[in-house]
């Protein structure tokens, strides 16, 4: 145990004292912050109504109470305030009142002349005026928060946080393999293999301390997207099941990377070509039709990506966590027999 510790002490100096090291930490979180960017705010994500509460424009609180039940409300103390919100991201529909005719005015985005459509806002009020003049009448319009039955079971999630969290977990795999790639490299190029063929590490002894730094990279940047992308609610026991059983895809690709290379420079330009096939494998699986999806059953890392997404969207049940990890960890096991022989000859 103190050998692996001693180990892992190594790999965490060495990666802070390379520039690819410290690089390959740092890029993950900054890829986090940009997906967190394009996720959508529940601000743009729902109807706006930007409302004038103040001066002899202002919209009575009563009814700004009963649009509060149907729309998010922003209050503005004038028309030209209210304009300005209007001009920004967002659905916004905006309401004031005019005093001179003694009417509501409901303003919608890049409306047209012949444009005879209602504004939500313009619904709310003509109920809420009709139940006023007659409070036995029947309801004229209805609103109503169930999900149509024919997408009851779309996720609430946003697809870019899901999505994207799903391809960043394929993506910090491959970091982590680069990781344990450029740690053998790295041993290679200053000779410390060598010297550990007369030390009392063995060879497991030697790739499990390897591993250690790789895994915890992992384990660390899974709890941290969820944060930036806002998933805390999903299983988190699911997502740490994921990572223990995608690192044995890490190792391949770490292995894989370190047998072939022979310095640093080579293992960037291997790990490249890796990354490559890896993102073909992915993206056959989001963008090929579903009857087309069996063209990559090959690759390990679909099977991440699929199960991930399932538990980011949280649509996936545990027995179906369970045979495709299955999968995968049989794929992965098969592309090493595949080329065991060039891993240990390049790794000897």
């Amino acid at each position: 145990m103190r050998q692996l510790i001693q180990m892992f002490l190594i790999d965490v100096r060495m990666a802070m004292k390379h520039f690819m090291g410290a690089y390959m930490l740092v890029v993950p979180l900054l890829i986090l912050l940009v997906l967190r960017f394009f996720v959508p705010t529940m601000e743009s994500t729902s109807v706006t109504i930007a409302v004038v509460n103040e001066g002899p424009n202002a919209v009575d609180q009563n009814l700004i109470a009963e649009l509060d039940r149907y729309a998010r409300i922003k209050t503005y103390p004038t028309i030209g305030e209210m304009e300005r919100k209007m001009r920004g991201t967002g659905a916004v529909e905006g309401l004031y009142r005019d005093p001179d005719r003694g009417v509501y005015v409901s303003v919608t985005e890049r409306a047209t002349t012949v444009d005879g459509s209602f504004s939500l806002a313009s619904q709310v009020i003509r109920q809420y005026r009709l139940r006023s003049d007659f409070p036995d009448i029947e309801n004229r319009l209805d609103f109503s928060w169930r999900v149509p039955e024919e997408l009851s079971d779309r996720s609430p999630t946003s697809p870019v946080a899901t999505m994207g969290g799903s391809i960043f977990f394929v993506f910090m795999i491959i970091i982590s393999g680069f990781l344990i790639g450029l740690g053998v490299v790295d041993d290679k190029e200053n000779g410390t293999d060598r010297a550990l063929l007369v030390s009392p590490v063995t060879k497991a002894d030697y790739f499990i301390g390897k591993s250690i730094y790789p895994l915890l990279t992992i384990a660390l940047y899974a709890i941290i997207s969820l944060l930036v992308l806002d998933l805390m609610h999903v299983n988190i026991l699911q997502v740490y099941a994921m990572v223990m059983v995608s690192f044995s895809v890490t190792l391949l690709f770490g292995l894989l990377l370190g047998a072939l290379a022979g310095n640093e420079n080579e293992s960037i330009g291997i790990g490249k070509l890796l990354s490559w096939v890896v993102m073909l494998a992915i993206l056959g699986g989001t963008l090929l039709p579903e009857n087309w999806q069996w063209v990559v059953w090959w690759a390990p890392f679909y099977w991440i990506y699929d199960i991930m997404e399932g538990v980011l969207t949280e649509d996936i049940t545990w027995l179906e966590i369970g045979w495709k990890s299955a999968i995968t960890i049989l794929l992965t096991g098969f592309l090493f027999l595949l080329f065991r022989k060039r891993i240990i000859r390049g790794l000897s």
